[in-house]
């Protein structure tokens, strides 16, 4: 990840890929234990990450999207 990003963008990407390797894990592993508490919490942390990515201005946002959606060119 580009540390140029303010940190909440940073944050997001980080908690993104946490909830994908959180749902693969729900999707293919029977033997993972998920309990209501924990998924409450996972929740509430998502959350706070979408709301503090909102926060950060929209040239910042929009510098991350066009990161994640393309190609660095090293020329």
């Amino acid at each position: 990840m580009d540390t140029h990003f303010p940190q909440a963008i940073r944050d997001f990407a980080r908690q993104f890929v946490k909830m994908q390797e959180i749902r693969n894990k729900a999707d293919y592993d029977p033997l993972e234990p998920f309990t209501r508490s924990g998924v409450l919490q996972f929740i509430q942390e998502t959350k706070a990450a979408i709301k503090d990515f909102e926060d950060v201005p929209g040239r910042d946002r929009r510098a991350f999207a066009v990161f994640v959606l393309f190609k660095l060119r090293r020329d």
